[in-house]
């Protein structure tokens, strides 16, 4: 299919001077160019639906769940510095 498109100057350019260099017609190396951006593009759409976290157990005290790593730290802290508490 025949189309008419607006490229950068420095794209341009580049697409240019690979084709001078590879010894490759411009028109192919402007269609390895796309395909492979499109390729590219597409994978980092599939990796990112892909990662999830994965949760596991700390052993906390039940009276420490929920709490956010601050005030599980303020916590430690506070106990830390109860008169007769092992210091480090």
């Amino acid at each position: 299919m025949r189309t008419t498109l607006r490229i950068n100057d420095v794209i341009l350019r580049e697409l240019r001077e690979r084709a001078k260099r590879s010894g490759l017609p411009f028109r192919q190396v402007v269609e390895e160019t796309l395909t492979l951006g499109l390729s590219r593009q597409s994978a980092r759409k599939k990796e990112g639906r892909a990662f999830r976290v994965q949760p596991h157990p700390l052993g906390l005290k039940a009276a420490f769940r929920g709490l956010s790593l601050n005030q599980l730290y303020d916590q430690l802290e506070a106990e830390e510095t109860l008169p007769g508490s092992p210091s480090r």
